[in-house]
């Protein structure tokens, strides 16, 4: 059982935290699993979920608005605390996961890749028929 959260009591220097400050861990994981049900690192798309941490992308933990969090896995998420990752990065970032669901998208421009090489390997072969062709009536003329 997890110990409950420790408020320091107020004192003339240190005033008490107020109720959007405090960090609530459950209530950003549900809004997180609501905004972007499929589980994975933003960054690297890593999908083990004892792995993942939540990110708060302001760094005030009390703001748990869908857009102000992000799944990360710990090294991406040191490394977005670090400043190594821009903050729209990350969002592009977590909308392409959601969007690709972890399935590679890259093959998508490649799919007819191999029709387009036969066509032009056949308009190469043609041309240069062609231009043999004219050259030798050009021959014949002369």
């Amino acid at each position: 059982m997890s110990k409950p959260a420790v408020v320091p009591k107020p004192t003339d220097d240190v005033p008490a935290p107020s109720a959007a400050a405090r960090r609530n861990q459950v209530e950003a994981r549900r809004v997180l699993n609501e905004a972007f049900p499929f589980k994975c690192c933003a960054v690297c798309g890593l999908q083990i979920p004892t792995c993942l941490t939540v990110a708060h992308l302001d760094h005030n933990a009390g703001n748990n608005a869908p857009d102000n969090l992000a799944r990360l896995c710990q090294t991406h998420h040191w490394m977005y605390d670090a400043g190594l990752y821009p903050l729209e990065a990350i969002r592009l970032l977590q909308e392409h996961w959601q969007t690709t669901k972890g399935k590679p998208d890259h093959s998508k421009r490649m799919k007819d890749a191999g029709r387009k090489a036969a066509i032009t390997r056949k308009r190469r072969a043609a041309a240069a028929k062609a231009t043999i062709t004219r050259r030798q009536r050009e021959a014949e003329v002369r």
